[in-house]
């Protein structure tokens, strides 16, 4: 009776780590990429730039003034593959904002910060 018991519990634990273990591989999400995008700021005024959506502005980082630099932005900024970048020079009361960018993965987005800052362009590679 007892072994029949011990038989018992060790198949009920085999079955239910395997069915966790099971449940766990084929439930994990598969991480989406990252978003690469490069700014190049031609202006002579630091910037710092905002990732849009909707009414909310989320802080993707700061270029210094005539440099260039490279952000990894996190892929639940764009979920549907819609990126919009709103740049705003510090110490200016302008902005530029991007129309809406389809981004796919794998995808690098390149925004260029004009001097004259509503001249200001972007385009989108692959890499």
């Amino acid at each position: 009776m007892v072994r029949e018991w011990i038989v018992a519990a060790v198949a009920g634990l085999t079955i239910g780590a395997a069915a966790c273990a099971t449940k766990h591989a084929s439930g994990a999400a598969t991480p989406r990429e990252q978003l690469i995008v490069t700014v190049n700021n031609s202006n002579y005024m630091d910037v710092d730039v905002f990732a849009v959506r909707g009414r909310t502005r989320t802080r993707v980082g700061s270029v210094t003034g005539l440099t260039t630099a490279t952000f990894n932005v996190p892929a639940e900024i764009a979920p549907d593959g819609n990126l919009q970048l709103l740049i705003d020079p510090v110490g200016s009361n302008s902005t530029y904002t991007t129309e809406t960018i389809t981004v796919n993965p794998g995808q690098h987005v390149e925004l260029t910060v004009a001097p004259v800052l509503r001249m200001s362009r972007f385009s989108v590679w692959s890499q």
